[in-house]
This record gives structure tokens, C-alpha cells and sequence, in this order.
């Protein structure tokens, strides 16, 4: 499989353009997942095609969505995903990786250096609700992005209180997405946030859906609860 061929075509029937010498930048972080990913605790996968749809093809599924020059977190980033991959095809945009657990913020900053992202991407090991009450991170990104990370009613409390107002959270979803935004109702409405829209995108075989959330007002300075909270009782 020749991973910058299948990359540059998905990206073609997308409608998305890459970046000079993007392509070649998500090839090698595919092969960096395939190689030693599993073996490093930040994938489950190792069939280089799973790889390929899951964590890269997947990832760009909001990559037209952001603003230009948009700060943007990327929240329980894990192996780099969805982040890595937007901040190879995003080059105007200035991304933080969120990850709070020790092997994978190493991970993830060995990949920040060898793709050649040191100057845009930094990452935060810290959990989600502590980031979201820090004056330097609070109220002040245009986006947040998260795949794989929890059910929307515990990532709009996340999110929501990072955004800037008019700003927008990008929730990678599939097929049970309106279960998950009935479920959010309550939590939307007491975080100050809106459903704007649902984006269907397609990654080879899949059918794949990015939630986007509005901030509309502003998040109650109560919110996030403390870590571990929101999980444990959604709002």
C-alpha cells in the first residue's frame, strides 16, 4: 500500500486540499502508529489499513471546519489523534494536544518533534477539567476537536468552557449521534451551548459524522466540575 497515494486520493474525492509535503507528513505518522504504536500503548490497532481509515483518513474529517488561523485543543489527544494529523493539513493553525496520561504526553511529544511541529503544536499533561479552568486556556480558543473521548454530554462540559464565545467544538461521532445530542439537551443549555450542526463526512467504507457545538454564551464559572466528576455524573 502506498500510504501517500491513498492519502492524496481520499483527499481528492473529499474536496480537501493538502499542503506541499503534507501527504509525505501523515505517511510517516502512519508508519510511526504502525510501527511502534501499539507496542507504546496509544493504539489498539496494527493493521496498517486500520490505521490508515481510524486514525489518519478519520482525523481529517473536520479539517475544512476550522477557522483560519484558529487556536485549537485537541482534547485527550492519545496517540495524536485527531490533532497531529489537522496540524499537518492546518498549517495556519496553532493546536495543543490535552493528554493527562505519562507514556502517551511522551508519545506525543516525540511525534510533535519528528514531524517538524514544534513550533505550533504544544502539549498540555494535564487532565481536561484542570485545563479548563486556567486562566491561560479559559474562554480564550476558537476550537476544540476531540475523537474517541467521551459521550457528548460529558465533552460539551469539557469544551465548553475553553471557547471564546461564537467559538466551536468539533466532536467526532458515529451512527448513534442522536442518542448522544438528546442526552446533551440539559448539558448545553447550562454550559452556554448550541448545536450549529452535523457534518457527514465518508472515510473509505464508513460513514462518519463531526458534531459541531457553538458556544453562545458564557460557561458558568462552576464548570467544569472537579476531575473525574464529569464521567462519573454527566450533566
Amino acid at each position: 500500500m502506498n500510504v501517500v497515494e491513498e492519502i492524496e486520493k481520499w483527499a481528492g474525492a473529499a474536496g480537501l486540499e493538502l499542503p506541499c509535503g503534507s501527504a509525505e507528513g501523515l505517511a510517516a505518522f502512519h508508519a510511526a502508529l504502525v510501527e511502534t504504536g501499539r507496542e507504546r500503548g496509544v493504539t489498539a490497532l496494527r493493521e496498517p489499513g486500520d490505521v490508515l481509515r481510524e486514525l489518519i483518513l478519520d482525523s481529517l474529517g473536520a479539517a475544512a471546519c476550522l477557522p483560519v488561523g484558529a487556536r485549537v485543543a485537541d482534547l485527550g489527544s492519545g496517540g495524536g489523534v485527531p490533532g497531529l494529523p489537522l496540524a499537518l493539513v492546518r498549517p495556519d493553525c496553532r493546536i495543543l494536544l490535552v493528554e493527562s496520561l505519562g507514556r502517551k504526553v511522551a508519545w506525543l511529544e516525540e511525534q510533535v518533534q519528528a514531524l517538524g511541529l514544534a513550533d505550533r503544536v504544544e502539549v498540555v499533561s494535564r487532565r481536561c477539567e484542570d485545563v479548563g479552568r486556567d486562566p491561560a486556556y479559559r474562554a480564550v480558543l476558537d476550537a476544540v476537536v476531540a475523537k474517541a473521548l467521551a459521550g457528548l454530554p460529558v465533552l460539551v462540559e469539557y469544551a465548553l468552557p475553553l471557547l471564546r464565545i461564537g467559538g466551536r467544538l468539533y466532536a467526532y461521532k458515529g451512527p448513534a449521534l442522536a442518542e448522544e445530542i438528546e442526552s446533551a439537551r440539559h448539558a448545553l443549555g447550562e454550559l452556554g451551548g448550541h448545536l450549529a450542526e452535523s457534518r457527514p463526512y465518508r472515510v473509505l467504507d464508513r460513514e462518519r459524522v463531526v458534531c459541531v457545538v457553538e458556544k453562545v454564551r458564557a460557561t458558568p464559572d462552576r464548570y467544569p466540575r472537579r476531575a473525574g466528576v464529569p464521567e462519573r455524573k454527566p450533566l
